[in-house]
């Protein structure tokens, strides 16, 4: 695990953030809230930042 963390949602709901993988095979993103998991699995070595992480999540839970 490289960085994990938790935010909370617009309507109040925590959600916790995970980032996990290397440079060498790629990330896994993942967002967890209420029984929702979702993992959005990359094969770029570039690791996203915190803010590009969540703003991921915001745009695949809003469908765009």
């Amino acid at each position: 695990m490289i960085d994990s963390w938790t935010k909370k949602s617009a309507n109040g709901k925590t959600v916790t953030f995970k980032i996990e993988g290397d440079r060498k095979s790629g990330f896994v993103y993942s967002a967890g809230m209420d029984g929702w998991d979702i993992k959005e699995i990359t094969g770029s070595l570039k690791m996203l930042t915190r803010e590009d992480v969540e703003t991921m999540f915001v745009n695949y839970v809003a469908g765009k």
